[in-house]
């Protein structure tokens, strides 16, 4: 070949080469996936073509809004329901299918963009949508359009018998729609275009509680009990000690775990339901909220000394209370003083309590094998005086005296356990010990001078 001639040619194919570089950055294929979509790129029929993100995006709200107002026809065997798709938490990803869009032909070598481009500019690209659904709210309409092909599963439960032993109820397993595959069959009917129609699949669902979990726990009876009265005819009092009881009622603890009177039952205020009623503050009783869920702590203290639980933390009273014998109470005050036992046993703790009457009992059963015959025994170590406290009072006439308080004596009191095992002594264990303040006597001293007679 001539030089002329290898000259021209060379001419020729840098010429093609400018047209063909020329073209590949006049069609966008270099452009960042920032930019604008290529043309042909569709979803769902809404052409995407020449569209940036945000007026894409813009035009996707508008196809998730039209989609939202969908009813999708729910079949199950001879039944149908229609779910409006506005009910089920429906979501269609925008950001998700401007990423696909704008990404389109822009990736691969020059030759793969390129043929993608000609694909797009004969049939088109066509995205698949990314659609989501709030997984709560299309279970609960699908539920309740569906409630009559549906059963609930029932909780295993334990039966208390007459003899304080424990019995299982059997749970039950359910019938309940597969909504893994309802929401991967809800985004291809919608994906596809077709008549939305989707066929329900049924599978079993198992209780929370089951019946192999119960027996596991090996609660077999009771372990400790304790009652108290108090006067049903005070009727707030009444009520903060059936709200504060109820928070125990059929709790379960587990093996080692330690519990807090306090985190279990909650603050004492009025929107938790708690009512004005005699409380002690400052060695007085004065009325304020949750006056009487100091009771069901005591009630409960007692039923865990008798069974032979570990006590954490425990807190008396500033006065000796009239519901338990001197030293056996446990007062509380949330978020200040609590009281703390732990399941030392190595099986589930399960309680019951009880409001009846003028009654609060606490129970709790377990693994009898850690049955314990408990004997709490007190004892008062010293006695406190009260102080004689005079008050003038210039009501009273000068110098007569009258009682305005009747003083009490204080008290420290020891506490101990006794733990017997077929009548032998396991176990003696100090008990936390116990002060209560003197009441000082308080006598009124008249200073009211009176007229002489003339």
């Amino acid at each position: 070949m001539s030089v002329k001639a290898a000259r021209i040619t060379i001419s020729i194919i840098l010429a093609a080469a400018v047209i063909v570089l020329m073209f590949f950055f006049t069609s966008g294929f270099f452009s960042s996936a920032s930019e604008k979509v290529l043309p042909g790129v569709e979803v769902l029929g809404v052409k995407l073509g020449g569209l940036n993100r945000t007026e894409g995006t813009e035009r996707l709200l508008e196809l998730e809004k039209n989609l939202r107002g969908t009813r999708v026809t729910l079949r199950y065997e001879d039944k149908s329901w229609q779910l409006l798709l506005n009910e089920t938490g429906f979501d269609l990803k925008e950001d998700a299918v401007m990423d696909a869009a704008l990404i389109a032909g822009r990736h691969g070598s020059l030759y793969q963009r390129w043929q993608e481009r000609r694909k797009f500019n004969k049939t088109g690209l066509s995205l698949l949508p990314v659609i989501e659904f709030d997984r709560d709210k299309l279970a609960q309409r699908v539920r309740e359009l569906c409630a009559d092909i549906l059963v609930e599963p029932r909780d295993a439960a334990f039966s208390i018998n007459r003899n304080d032993t424990v019995s299982i109820i059997s749970g039950k397993d359910g019938v309940d729609v597969d909504f893994d595959l309802l929401e991967k069959d809800l985004a291809a009917v919608l994906s596809s275009g077709k008549n939305p129609e989707v066929t329900l699949v049924t599978v079993t669902r198992a209780p929370a509680r089951t019946t192999a979990f119960l027996e596991s726990m090996n609660v077999k009876g009771l372990l400790g009990s304790y009652t108290t009265r108090f006067d049903s005819s005070k009727t707030s009092r009444t009520y903060n000690v059936s709200v504060a009881a109820k928070a125990f009622d059929e709790m379960l603890v587990l093996p080692g775990h330690e519990v807090s009177f306090n985190k279990v039952v909650g603050p004492r205020s009025s929107e938790a339901g708690y009512k004005n009623a005699p409380v002690i503050v400052n060695n007085e009783f004065v009325d304020g909220l949750g006056g009487g869920v100091c009771q069901v702590s005591t009630t409960l203290y007692n039923a865990v000394l008798l069974a032979n639980l570990d006590i954490v933390k425990r807190t008396c009273h500033s006065l000796p209370v009239s519901y338990v014998p001197i030293g056996r109470d446990a007062t509380v005050v949330y978020d200040t003083v609590d009281l703390i036992f732990r399941n030392n046993t190595d099986s589930y703790l399960y309680f019951k309590t009880y409001v009846s009457g003028s009654q609060l009992t606490v129970k709790i059963y377990g693994n009898t094998d850690y049955k314990r015959d408990v004997t709490i025994n007190t004892r008062v170590t010293e006695e406190i005086e009260p102080q004689i406290v005079y008050e003038t009072d210039p009501n009273l006439p000068l110098g007569e005296e009258v009682v305005k308080q009747e003083g009490s004596k204080g008290f420290k009191i020891a506490a101990e356990r006794i733990v017997k095992k077929n009548g032998v002594v396991e176990k003696k264990e100090a008990l936390p010990s116990s002060y209560y303040n003197p009441v000082n006597k308080v006598i009124a001293v008249g200073s009211m001078e009176q007229d002489l007679p003339q």
